[in-house]
């Protein structure tokens, strides 16, 4: 296999990633080993081993000591993805620039589509959050509370499509809303912010409750933002 110039061993990395995409490699199976590889795709082993490092660290491979290499489980790759996700500042800034205009359509069709039964469950969500931030506060259900709420908006929206890209996005914002939610005040912001979303939801205001989703998402990416350069 020839290769260019530009990093031989993340080029390594997109051959075997391939493989396993196309499912040559499949999910449990041991792959060759560095030395094996190395001679298959007629590169040095350290080149193969650098490749196996940039795999890991994405969730495609898991090195078991002793072993081998075994293609890893889509699970284990989110886990992976999730985890790499929030390094830096601009991720997250990407990933919330992409949720603020899919949230702006998710309030839209949400407001078409929803009746006063789905409004009663947006309700009972910030219903127990309030409680929640006003008793004994638990962090893990407040996460999960905000969590449902954005869900449900989408589910509400009756767009397939965009209930899978936001279940999906949603995830791999999940360890970092555990990490957000326990920021002073941030819980407590949050709640109002959601309140204020569905009242311009039920006065059927689209504008307005797109105005409130884009201020809620503007004021979690600061507090996270926030949050990561002070630690």
């Amino acid at each position: 296999m020839e290769f260019n110039r530009k990093g031989i061993s993340e080029q390594v990395a997109d051959s075997i990633k391939k493989k396993i995409q196309e499912g040559v490699y499949k999910v449990g199976e041991k792959i060759p080993g560095e030395r094996e590889m190395g001679i298959e795709l007629s590169v040095s082993r350290n080149t193969v081993r650098e490749a196996y490092k940039i795999l890991e660290a994405y969730g495609y491979i898991t090195a078991k000591h002793g072993t081998g290499v075994f293609v890893a489980s889509p699970e284990h790759q989110i886990q992976k993805m999730t985890e790499a996700f929030f390094v830096s500042t601009d991720q997250i800034k990407d990933f919330f620039s992409v949720r603020k205009i899919l949230e702006e359509w998710t309030v839209k069709w949400s407001i078409e589509n929803s009746d006063a039964e789905q409004f009663k469950e947006l309700e009972r969500i910030i219903k127990e959050a309030n409680e929640v931030v006003n008793g004994t506060i638990n962090y893990e259900r407040l996460a999960q509370l905000d969590h449902e709420f954005h869900i449900t908006l989408a589910n509400n929206s009756k767009n397939v499509v965009l209930i899978r890209i936001m279940n999906y996005l949603i995830d791999l914002l999940s360890e970092s809303r555990r990490t957000a939610i326990q920021i002073p005040g941030r819980a407590l912001q949050s709640v109002k912010e959601h309140t204020k979303i569905l009242e311009a939801m039920k006065q059927k205001d689209v504008a307005l409750a797109q105005k409130y989703m884009i201020e809620h998402l503007d004021s979690v990416e600061r507090s996270i933002t926030e949050n990561n350069s002070s630690n």
